[in-house]
């Protein structure tokens, strides 16, 4: 007998709302099966085609541009732009040779303070020269840590600070056949400063300079960054990225309109850097929405539709220096994300990024997920592969028009550069940074080996020395025996600086012969990059430190009670909860009288206690245990784990110090529990 689709009644959300509902036996719907993001934005346990969302979206394909990457009309992986945090031209060369040999394929380079200030490392601090990046400030640095590297076939992407005329000059001066970007951005630099080196009118006057240039030379490399993803390291959400990304954008097409550039040519000279971070649906539609998003932005500037060139690199905010190996499920999904999202370019950092340099093998493991992604599981092969779903074109949607509200906010202050003044945008991020911080103390938000499930058997990888004094005097020697006694006559064009370069002046004496006002730029509130593993990695080596003095981990014991189905549950979460801060746990089977555990808990050498049973449980056992155990040891520390609202005060009057449960803050308990162990801060 065969059965047609109309002997089955239709299916409606009505009806599968009404099912889940019995199936929660009274549990809250809301509570049990929507989640609330830090965009302000509620996911929903089903999408439907009837969903809308109104949002200020253009007709650009948001998944792909029309245009393809670059010249290419279809679909391919992004470049393999993986960051190489050697600060020496001739480290960075070496281990750049090593990772063009074995699957990257275009050079990402962050340079460090001094070589963005525009200053040769003799006049820089010691932490401002060749730590977390680059040291370059001749054309000899150039040409060693470039040798042997063909600029015609590898990318290059330099990120050089507020100006890129000087480094744009000096890569030049090595090689007119470079491809790719040297950026300059000077907004993102003052927010990450909270100065600038120069005057911000200079900093305009000479990346009009830098586009002009470029686009005279067949654009083939960009010169205007957008480095939002400096907001979403702070703590920002996708939605503040995006809109900032945005006004920063435009800040810089009116800049540069007024210095006679049009707007087609400031737009096909943007590079727009993107974090790529923890939610994989969510982040995907954070790149969709930024694609539709600039093609309004340059359509309400009567620009032509120019796809927004993306870069993205690996989030800041989720690492770790504890159980460092889940970082490469980390960089991993990542990687997905960018590869999914058709981004251009692509850094997705090493497992021990947060240590020290990254060794071969981490910079092999973070290089091969770029291929295992693209060449194995075919992710790059399909154009908008999220596209349709009804999820993510919802979440694509809800992103983008919340992002436009605050954009548009950003505008009705005056602009990218008046909120920062004001510190609008560092305001927003700091709420932000507070919220993810307050959901990681109190478990909301999960990190693997960290609040959640933290591995007290991990063994620390080995840090490497950095002589940074020594490296400093070495690059301070070698750039003094460099630099001309007289001062090079240049003129503000790329010709003339890549000539004084090549006739052998130093960064430090280019940024001095330019012609440019004094810095007078106010000082703003600079915005301050976040992890949110800190806190638990400070508990943590703290009692690492009290390992070293007593030749064990601060203890806990559990008094639990009964069979294990009577304690388990409770204390497996006290068990799980106290190894986030570096508490050796120690627990016995369950015991029979309230005497018989105090006795255990007595002999554990244990100084702190938490009492794992059932709420039922508790009233007959809490007061006789702690009355036995203070007999015993009067000034330990005794926790019970659970919060039974009705005996709370009955209990902190029976000797109970604190309430271990699902609501509390870990990061504070962790934290009184230490300090009444005696571990120094």
């Amino acid at each position: 007998m065969s059965l047609s689709l109309t002997e089955f009644t239709d299916a409606t959300p009505q009806a599968w709302r009404a099912a889940v509902e019995e199936s929660l036996k009274g549990a809250s719907f809301d509570k049990k099966l929507l989640t609330r993001t830090h965009e302000g934005i509620t996911l929903q346990p089903i999408y439907t085609k009837d969903q809308e969302v109104a949002a200020p979206l253009t007709g650009l394909w948001p998944g792909l541009s029309p245009f393809g990457r670059g010249n290419r009309a279809t679909p391919s992986a992004p470049l393999v732009a993986q960051e190489l945090p050697f600060g020496t031209p001739q480290a960075f060369n070496a281990v750049a040779i090593e990772e063009l040999n074995r699957g990257q394929n275009a050079l990402a380079i962050q340079l460090d303070v001094a070589s963005r200030r525009g200053v040769d490392p003799s006049e820089a601090e010691t932490s401002e020269v060749a730590f977390c990046g680059l040291s370059l400030a001749s054309l000899e640095d150039i040409n060693l840590a470039l040798h042997n590297i063909s600029p015609a076939k590898t990318p290059l992407f330099l990120w050089a600070g507020a100006s890129a005329l000087p480094m744009l000059s000096l890569v030049t001066a090595h090689s007119l056949e470079w491809r790719g970007g040297v950026l300059g951005d000077p907004l993102t630099e003052y927010a990450r400063d909270g100065k600038l080196p120069m005057n911000l009118e200079d900093a305009f006057a000479e990346m009009a300079v830098c586009v002009k240039w470029s686009s005279d030379h067949g654009c083939r490399l960009r010169t205007v960054g957008v480095g939002a993803s400096l907001w979403a390291d702070a703590g920002a959400s996708a939605v503040e990225e995006l809109a900032f990304a945005l006004a920063t954008g435009v800040y810089y097409l009116r800049k540069l309109s007024d210095r006679g550039i049009a707007g087609e040519q400031v737009a096909k000279q943007m590079c727009f850097t993107f974090t790529l971070g923890s939610h994989v649906f969510l982040q995907l539609a954070k790149f969709r929405a930024a694609r539709s998003l600039w093609s309004r932005v340059l359509e309400s500037c009567g620009i032509p539709p120019t796809p927004a060139h993306i870069h993205a690199r690996s989030s800041v905010l989720n690492k770790s220096r504890l159980d460092p190996h889940t970082n490469i499920l980390r960089a991993t999904s990542e990687g997905v994300i960018g590869c999914l999202a058709g981004v251009e370019s692509m850094h997705l950092a090493p497992f021990d990024d947060t240590i020290r340099l990254p060794d071969t093998f981490s910079r092999r493991i973070a290089r091969n997920i770029h291929t295992i992604l693209a060449e194995e599981c075919d992710f790059a092969t399909t154009s908008d592969p999220a596209g349709g779903s009804w999820y993510v074109e919802t979440l694509t949607l809800e992103l983008a028009s919340k992002a436009w509200a605050v954009f548009q906010e950003i505008e009705r202050r005056g602009g990218m550069m008046a909120a920062l003044e004001e510190g609008y945008p560092q305001s927003l991020t700091a709420q932000l940074a507070e919220a993810r911080q307050a959901a990681v103390s109190l478990r909301r938000d999960a990190q693997i080996g960290v609040n959640l499930f933290p591995n007290s058997a991990e063994s620390p990888l080995e840090e490497f020395d950095h002589d940074a004094q020594a490296i400093h005097a070495e690059r301070a020697t070698s750039i003094e025996a460099l630099r001309p006694h007289t001062h090079p006559k240049t003129s503000r064009s790329v010709e003339a600086l890549a000539a004084a370069f090549s006739e052998g002046a130093t960064l430090g004496q280019i940024s001095e012969s330019l012609t440019r006002s004094p810095a007078n730029n106010p000082s703003i509130e600079r915005v301050k990059i976040l992890r949110l593993a800190g806190g638990f990695e400070a508990l943590r080596a703290r009692a690492n430190h009290y390992k070293k003095l007593n030749g064990h981990l601060p203890k806990v014991w559990l008094s639990n009670f009964g069979p294990p189905k009577q304690h388990k549950v409770r204390a497996d979460f006290a068990a799980g909860f106290l190894a986030s801060g570096g508490f050796a746990i120690h627990q016995g089977p369950g015991a029979s009288s309230p005497e018989e555990a105090a006795k255990a808990a007595a002999k554990s050498g244990a100084d702190v206690v938490v009492i794992c049973s059932t709420d039922d449980s508790y009233p007959s056992l809490v007061p006789a245990f702690v009355s036995s155990l203070r007999e015993l040891k009067p000034k330990i520390k005794i926790l019970l784990a659970g919060y039974p609202n009705d005996h709370i005060t009955a209990f902190r009057s029976a000797g109970v110090d604190d309430f271990l449960h699902i609501r509390s803050d870990s990061l504070e308990l962790l934290g009184q529990l230490q300090k009444f162990l005696g571990l120094s801060s």
